[in-house]
C-alpha cells in the first residue's frame, strides 16, 4: 500500500517540477489548450470606444494602388480629427522618404499634419537582436539619433518589470515625421510570437539605454484613459515579469467597428468617430501585417492594438501572475494526491472512472475560472500530471499485480481450488501473506492402522492406493473452500477460513469430514478388490480457534500454514478417535458454531496430552441409523450420571445403549470405565479424562 501511494506522489512532484521548468514542448501544448478557452467562450462585448479605419480593398479600388501618396494620409488624418476622433493612431510605419520633388512636398504636408494634430499617435520598431541590427543597415550615428528622437516618449514614472525585454537599437520613422511629433505620442510596434508562432501576449514595455518605453497601444492609453494616474494604471495591467500583456481577445477582427478609409474621406462619419480612439491600419489582402492568434489565424496588427486598448478601457484584464501560479501548483498537488490515495483503493474500472471524472472536473474548473474571474491557470501541467499519475499507477499496478498473481498462483495452486485461486488473483487485497492471528478451523484426518498396512502391502500398490484415496479427499476439501495444508503420509491437514475470509469455515470443515467418511464407505469394496487392503477406518479431528497463519519457513522455501494450540488440539482430537472408536471428533468451540447443522453426540470432557485445560468433545454422526438416534438421549443421561459419579446407574444406561447398538464404541468404553470406577472409586472426581499419550 505504501508503494502504491508513494509512486503517484513522486509522479505528482515530477509534474509540479515540469510546471516550474516549462519545457518548450509542454509550453506549446499549454498554448494550444489555452486557445481552446477562447473558442469555447466565443466573442465578448466590446467597449465601442475603439474604431478601426481600414485601408481595405474598397479604399484601394477607389483611391488607387498601394502605397498611397503621403498627402492622402495627411487628408485622412485631418478628416478623422475633424470628424471628432479623440485619438488618431495609424498602425503604419513611415520609414522612408517619398520619391521625387512631389514626394518631398507630400512628406512635408504629412509632417505638418502630424505637428498640428496632437491627437495623432504613431510608432517605431525596436531592434531586439544583433541580426536585426545588421539587417537594418543603420550605423551607430543613426541609432543614436533615433534614440534622441524618441527618448522623451519613455515612461516618466518609475515602473520597470523584473526581466524587461532589452532592445539593442531603434528603427524610427522618417526623420521629419518623428521630429514634428510632440512628446508621448510614439510607442513601439513590436509584436512577440509564442513558441508555436501564435500571438497571445504583447510586450507593453521594453527597456533601452536605461529607459523604459511603452508600446503603441500603451502610449495611447497613457495619454487618454490613464492620463491622471499612469503609475497606478500600469500596476493594474497585470504585466508579467517581462512586461508582456496577456490579451483578452474579443473575437475575430470584425468584433470592432470598422470604416473604410475612403468612406471617411468622402463622407461624414462623425456619429461613429466622435470621441473614439481611431486606429488606422491596412486590412486589404496582401497588405496586412497578419499574425495568428487564439481567435483568428490571421489577425491584422491593427486589430491586435484594438484588442489591447479595449482590454484597458473595459478593465476585464486576464490575470496570470504569482497568485494564479500558486493556484496552479495547488491544483497539481490536489489532483495528484487525490488520485494517489483513490487509485490505491479502487479497482481498475472504478479507478479509470475516477480519473476520468477528475480530468473532466479540472477541465471544467480551468475554463470556469477563465470565464468567471479571467484567471489564467496552467492547463497542460495539471492535466498531464493527472495522466502521469494515472498512467504510472496503472502500469505499476498492472505489472505489480501480474507479479502478485503469479506469486499467489504458484503459492496456492496445489492447496486451493481453482475458483478460490481465481478470486485471490482478482482481489489480491483480500490476501495477507504476512503472519496474522485469525479464528480458523483446522481439519486433521488419518487412516487407522496404516502402519501395519505399510508392512503388508507392496510399495507400488501402497502408492497407488494412497493416490486413489488422497485425490478424492483433497477434492472434497478444495470444493468446500478449504486450504490443503499438507500431507503427512496418509494423514491430511487442512485449514478453513484462510487465506480468504470465510465466515462459514466451521460448517465447511464439518461438511468436508462428513463427505470424507461417506467417500470411504462408498469406495471401500472397490479399494479392497483393487488394492487388497483391509477395511478402512478414518479418524478426523476438527477444532476452531485463534491461531497464527502465514508464510513460514526459510527464505528459499516456505509454506502457507498455521501454528498454535488450536492447531495442536485438532491433531489430538483426530488421535482420540482411536480411543473412542469414532470417526469424527470436534471441540466444544466448533460445536457451538455448527450445532444447528449436524447431528452430534456429547462424548466426554478431556485433557489432551500437554494441556491442563478441559475440553468438551463431541462426535459428529454421519448418516446415523434409527437405532443410533434412539440411543442418543439414553447416552446423554448416562453421561450425566457418569459425571456425577453415579457409576453403577450410568453403567446400566450405557449397557442399554449397547442393546440398541452392540458395536457402539463410546458405550463400550464407558461401560468399562464404570466397572473400573465401581471397583476403585476415583478421588476428587470431576468427570474429566486426562490423556497421557497423543
Amino acid at each position: 500500500m505504501k508503494k502504491a501511494i508513494l509512486l503517484p506522489l513522486v509522479l505528482t512532484a515530477f509534474g509540479l517540477l515540469l510546471s516550474f521548468l516549462r519545457p518548450p514542448f509542454f509550453e506549446t501544448l499549454e498554448g494550444k489548450l489555452y486557445d481552446i478557452h477562447f473558442t469555447l467562450r466565443g466573442p465578448v462585448p466590446i467597449s465601442n470606444q475603439v474604431v478601426i479605419t481600414m485601408i481595405d480593398e474598397k479604399s484601394i479600388g477607389q483611391i488607387g494602388r498601394w502605397p498611397w501618396p503621403r498627402a492622402i494620409f495627411a487628408d485622412l488624418f485631418e478628416e478623422l480629427v475633424a470628424q471628432g476622433a479623440k485619438v488618431v493612431a495609424p498602425d503604419i510605419f513611415f520609414s522612408d522618404p517619398s520619391i521625387g520633388e512631389q514626394g518631398a512636398q507630400q512628406d512635408t504636408l504629412l509632417a505638418t499634419t502630424l505637428r498640428q494634430s496632437p491627437q495623432i499617435y504613431t510608432g517605431y520598431y525596436f531592434l531586439m537582436t544583433p541580426e536585426e541590427i545588421k539587417e537594418s543597415a543603420l550605423d551607430r550615428e543613426t541609432l543614436n539619433q533615433n534614440f534622441e528622437d524618441v527618448q522623451n516618449d519613455a515612461l516618466d514614472v518609475a515602473y520597470n518589470p523584473d526581466k524587461s525585454l532589452e532592445a539593442l537599437g531603434i528603427q524610427n520613422m522618417y526623420a521629419p515625421f518623428s521630429h514634428f511629433l510632440g512628446e508621448k505620442r510614439q510607442g513601439f510596434f513590436n509584436i512577440v510570437h509564442g513558441l508555436d508562432g501564435t500571438v497571445r501576449a504583447l510586450p507593453l514595455l521594453i527597456a533601452y539605454r536605461e529607459k523604459v518605453f511603452p508600446s503603441f497601444p500603451l502610449q495611447i492609453a497613457l495619454g487618454t484613459i490613464a492620463k491622471n494616474d499612469p503609475l497606478n494604471f500600469l500596476k493594474q495591467l497585470r504585466l508579467d515579469s517581462q512586461g508582456k500583456f496577456l490579451v483578452n481577445f474579443r473575437g475575430r477582427g470584425s468584433s470592432f467597428t470598422r470604416i473604410s478609409a475612403v468612406d471617411v474621406l468622402e463622407g461624414d462619419q462623425t456619429t461613429v468617430l466622435k470621441d473614439r480612439i481611431v486606429l488606422v491600419g491596412a486590412t486589404a489582402a496582401g497588405l496586412e501585417d497578419q499574425h495568428p492568434t487564439p481567435v483568428d489565424p490571421a489577425m491584422a496588427s491593427v486589430n491586435l492594438a484594438a484588442n489591447v486598448l479595449d482590454n484597458m478601457i473595459k478593465g476585464d484584464l486576464l490575470r496570470h501572475d504569482l497568485i494564479t501560479e500558486i493556484f496552479s501548483a495547488l491544483l497539481i498537488l490536489l489532483i495528484g494526491t487525490s488520485l494517489a490515495f483513490s487509485l490505491s483503493r479502487l479497482n481498475a474500472a472504478f479507478g479509470f472512472l475516477f480519473f476520468l471524472g477528475v480530468t473532466v472536473f479540472q477541465a471544467f474548473l480551468l475554463h470556469f475560472v477563465f470565464i468567471k474571474f479571467q484567471w489564467v491557470l496552467q492547463n497542460i501541467y495539471p492535466i498531464f500530471s493527472g495522466f502521469l499519475v494515472y498512467g504510472g499507477t496503472t502500469l505499476y499496478r498492472y505489472f505489480g499485480e501480474e507479479k502478485e498473481k503469479r506469486f499467489i498462483s504458484e503459492t496456492f495452486q496445489h492447496y486451493l481450488s481453482p475458483d478460490v485461486i481465481r478470486e485471490l488473483t482478482d482481489n489480491p487485497q483480500k490476501l495477507r501473506l504476512g503472519g496474522e492471528r485469525k479464528e480458523l478451523t483446522v481439519f486433521f484426518s488419518d487412516i487407522r492402522n496404516f502402519s501395519s498396512m505399510v508392512e503388508t502391502t507392496p510399495p507400488e500398490t501402497l502408492v497407488s492406493f494412497l493416490n486413489g484415496y488422497l485425490t478424492p479427499v483433497t477434492n472434497i476439501i478444495l470444493e468446500h473452500k478449504g486450504l490443503l495444508d499438507k500431507y503427512i503420509g496418509d494423514a491430511v491437514m487442512a485449514v478453513f477460513g484462510a487465506p480468504l475470509p470465510e465466515p462459514e469455515h466451521p460448517r465447511l470443515a464439518c461438511e468436508s469430514a462428513v463427505e470424507t467418511i461417506r467417500l470411504v464407505k462408498a469406495f471401500q469394496e472397490k479399494w479392497e478388490k483393487e488394492f487388497n487392503v483391509p477395511r478402512l477406518r478414518i479418524g478426523i479431528g476438527i477444532n476452531t480457534g485463534v491461531m497464527t497463519v502465514g508464510n513460514m519457513g526459510s527464505e528459499r522455501r516456505f509454506d502457507y500454514t498455521v501454528l498454535g494450540d488450536a492447531v495442536n488440539l485438532a491433531s489430538r482430537l483426530e488421535g482420540l478417535n482411536k480411543y473412542y472408536t469414532t470417526n469424527i471428533l470436534i471441540s466444544q468451540w466448533t460445536y457451538e458454531k455448527v450445532k444447528e447443522h449436524f447431528l452430534f453426540r456429547e462424548l466426554d470432557d478431556v485433557q489432551v496430552k500437554g494441556k491442563r485445560a478441559t475440553v468438551r468433545i463431541f462426535e459428529l454422526l454421519v448418516d446415523p441409523l434409527s437405532a443410533e438416534e434412539k440411543m442418543l438421549p439414553i447416552f446423554a443421561e448416562a453421561l450425566h450420571l457418569y459425571r456425577r459419579g453415579s457409576f453403577r446407574e450410568a453403567r446400566g444406561l450405557f449397557e442399554k445403549c449397547l442393546l440398541l447398538d452392540p458395536k457402539d464404541g463410546p458405550s463400550q468404553l464407558f461401560v468399562e470405565r464404570c466397572q473400573q470406577y465401581e471397583k476403585n472409586p476415583p478421588e476428587d472426581w470431576e468427570g474429566v479424562t486426562a490423556f497421557k499419550v497423543k
